[in-house]
């Protein structure tokens, strides 16, 4: 019987170990005590707080210290109102950051007729230029990151350890490359949904229960959500050879400005499905880029054309698809330069002609 009980304490110890290294902070914390005129605390007043975009509720009585805290908060815009018998009423704006607590410190003042006070303020994530709106890019902000100048894999180093040692995570859940361990992306190594995400954090060397998996940094995001008021918006980045500079080497060597068109958009939409109880929030983002490449491609020379078309007459079916194929390549960009330096050889009968084919770079 013990033994069975042994097994049975080992699984979940291991079930509850599995998840605890698999989950990150998506809410955060508002704490602070209330206080009088004189600075005394004030016991069982009344807390709530309200949300701007939902308009959910909450409310708690100050302790004996006269301290109150609201935790495990969603990230957003919240209204603080505080009352107590024959103090004003006051109203804060606050806002809630993911994985902060928040301290908001209230002295109330002596009631006039039905008065209240509202504080309002500002805050957010702040807003740093971002090429691509590459999501990885709020890593290089933190403290001891380092852009990844040197090619490898990932594009931020924390405090010398590899791009490979950073665990992304989305609403909580592993967003990293399952292959390279990497932050997901595509060929533009961009990884996309900036348009998505309401709140990021990074948190260095996080070694406490809410982290783990990696040694790095711990890259953080939560999205956004519906409300009570629908609400959306729609953005466009272009970028071009008109919009750069050319490189110094190019400059040298007269060589234009190379060709190049970058298109990236985003649009979101998000309202009540049911008012002050279900709600929906919907994005999309692209990124479409243009760049010029250079390949040698070799054509058939006319001559090659005429002894193929001639070997045929025994096989008549095949001259359809073989003047095709020889139309394409004729039709292609750069092929009609390319049939004017053509490669000469010679026959035994001393008649120069190509030799089956030419090349252009194109």
């Amino acid at each position: 019987m013990s033994s069975r009980c042994f097994v049975v304490s080992l699984f979940l110890a291991t079930l509850v170990t599995t998840f605890a290294t698999s989950q990150s902070l998506t809410s955060g914390d508002i704490t602070g005590v209330v206080t009088d005129p004189s600075g005394a605390v004030i016991s069982g007043a009344n807390v709530s707080l309200t949300s701007h975009a939902t308009d959910a509720k909450e409310t708690h009585t100050t302790n004996a210290q006269g301290s109150y805290r609201f935790s495990l908060i969603s990230p957003g815009l919240y209204t603080l109102s505080i009352t107590a018998p024959n103090l004003q009423t006051t109203q804060q704006d606050v806002t809630i950051s993911v994985g902060q607590a928040a301290t908001v410190n209230v002295q109330l003042q002596l009631a006039a007729a039905n008065q209240t006070i509202e504080v309002n303020g500002e805050g957010g994530a702040v807003q740093v230029p971002n090429p691509g709106t590459d999501l990885s890019y709020v890593v290089q902000t933190s403290p001891g990151a380092v852009m990844n100048t040197q090619g490898g894999y990932g594009n931020s180093a924390i405090f010398g350890l590899p791009a490979t040692s950073n665990l992304f995570t989305v609403d909580g859940m592993n967003e990293n490359d399952p292959f390279l361990n990497l932050n997901n992306s595509g060929a533009t190594n961009l990884l996309l949904g900036q348009n998505d995400i309401d709140q990021a954090t990074v948190v260095n060397n996080g070694y406490s229960g809410e982290y783990g998996g990696l040694a790095g940094a711990n890259i953080n995001y939560v999205t956004k959500s519906g409300s009570d008021r629908w609400h959306g918006n729609a953005l466009y980045w272009w970028n071009g050879r008109t919009m750069n500079a050319n490189n110094y080497f190019n400059n040298q060597t007269g060589t234009a400005r190379p060709f190049d068109n970058a298109n990236q958009w985003a649009t979101s939409l998000g309202g009540p499905i049911r008012k002050d109880k279900t709600f929906l929030f919907i994005n999309t983002e692209g990124v479409r880029v243009l760049l010029p490449t250079s390949t040698k491609v070799n054509i058939p020379s006319p001559q090659f054309e005429a002894a193929t078309q001639t070997h045929l007459l025994t096989s008549p079916a095949s001259i359809p698809f073989y003047n095709q194929m020889f139309s394409l390549w004729n039709n292609a960009p750069g092929a009609k330069t390319a049939k004017d330096v053509l490669p000469q050889g010679t026959l035994p009968d001393g008649t120069r002609t190509g030799d089956g084919c030419g090349a252009f770079t194109g």
